[in-house]
């Protein structure tokens, strides 16, 4: 499928693909089926994040998440249909290949849209309705998923748009957005309603896909319970953004040496936790290799070359593929103002009951400062400083 391959590499907007004719095995079958396999074959109960949908004052982040063990099919059973005194929501999501049963990734091959190089290296999201990803725009590679069961809605921003940006929660290749699309505040939505010209949005069904581009911001729920597996394609002009993720780590973990358990846990994303380095040279030795990696331009992975067409010759192939191919355009405004005014109400019937309040462990300037370090033109202008150092012979790597 190299005329899809090209297609993706070269998209400047996402794109949906209507009713794509996946044929992997271990999608057979109702996703009762699939849970059903899971559990048969898993060591043990898979750990599901559980998040209390009244405590939405802000993004849902994970470290606001408890971890509960449960099976697939008590998953099923208790969340796969929300009820209007359901006071949670339920996902086992980011999970990558290896996290994941033999017989429930057989098949799954992302050669299909001329990927064939994927080395297993996709991602498994379930979830019940309104579990949700907070807005954030991914580091590295063109993001394909792939809708296999239920539904989701996405709301997507072009990389220009001037969203919150902040590295607090730190992860690794994500960088979020303070803006809360899940439950924005009333008094916010005016400022909201100034990105209407570039909302995009879409819901994916079961079979559709979806494209997105480098660096485009997304606000991802589920509208219903929804399984979907993505692949980042690795590109070749993001490698040397791995030195900006390390300076973005050093940065972070010098506010986290030696602070207490519950800083470590606002600061960092769950999964940060067990990475922290153990020393400044043992992360210092990492941003070195790194550094010689982008000089080098040798990497592990295979990576792609992106937009090597012009717009016309893209618009072309478009016609050319053998599919249903939907370059998204900017949503109507009063459909923008709809979706945001009917997230809100999620807040003011939050703000009726009694939710415990957490005030967070660092103070708000500090919290601010370290974004405004972490911010991408910040770091940018490090690394440009940092190369022109070495090229001038102050130092080694």
């Amino acid at each position: 499928m190299q005329l899809l391959r090209d297609i993706i590499l070269n998209t400047r907007v996402p794109l949906i693909i209507d009713d794509f004719p996946i044929d992997w095995e271990c999608f057979k079958g109702s996703l009762h089926d699939w849970c059903e396999r899971f559990d048969k074959e898993a060591a043990g109960a898979p750990a599901f994040e559980l998040m209390s949908m009244t405590d939405c004052s802000t993004p849902q982040w994970e470290r606001k998440r408890t971890r509960v063990n449960m099976s697939m099919q008590k998953f099923l059973r208790d969340y796969g249909y929300l009820e209007d005194d359901q006071t949670h929501w339920a996902a086992y999501q980011y999970k990558r290949a290896h996290e994941v049963p033999v017989s429930c990734l057989k098949g799954i091959d992302f050669s299909c849209f001329g990927f064939a190089e994927h080395q297993n290296d996709f991602t498994f999201w379930l979830g019940s309705e309104q579990a949700n990803t907070p807005c954030h725009y991914d580091t590295f590679g063109v993001n394909i998923v792939v809708q296999v069961y239920g539904s989701k809605s996405w709301l997507l921003f072009p990389p220009d748009t001037p969203l919150q940006s902040t590295r607090v929660p730190y992860e690794e290749s994500s960088v979020y957005c303070l803006d809360n699309f899940y439950a924005p505040a009333g008094d916010k939505l005016p400022r909201l309603m100034e990105y209407s010209n570039q909302a995009h949005q879409c819901t994916l069904r079961a079979g559709d896909v979806l494209i997105v581009p480098r660096h485009w911001w997304h606000y991802v729920e589920a509208t219903e319970t929804s399984l979907s597996v993505n692949y980042w394609v690795p590109l070749k002009e993001d490698m040397d953004l791995a030195l900006d993720e390390f300076l973005v780590k050093h940065i972070v973990e010098s506010f986290v040496k030696g602070e207490t358990e519950q800083t470590k846990q606002y600061l960092l994303n769950p999964n940060q936790l067990e990475d922290i380095s153990a020393t400044p040279s043992e992360l210092f030795a990492q941003f070195q290799q790194a550094v010689q990696s982008a000089e080098s331009g040798e990497h592990k992975r295979k990576t792609w070359e992106t937009d090597y067409l012009t717009q016309s010759n893209f618009r072309e192939l478009i016609k050319k593929v053998p599919l249903t191919v939907r370059p998204m355009e900017v949503m109507p405004k009063e459909e923008y103002k709809l979706l945001l005014e009917s997230n809100s109400k999620r807040l003011q019937a939050a703000e009726t009951e009694t939710v415990a309040a957490s005030s967070a462990p660092i103070s708000s300037t500090l919290e601010l400062l370290i974004s405004s370090m972490c911010a991408p033109r910040t770091i940018a202008g490090m690394k440009r400083e940092f190369f022109r150092r070495l090229r001038q012979g102050d130092g080694g790597v």
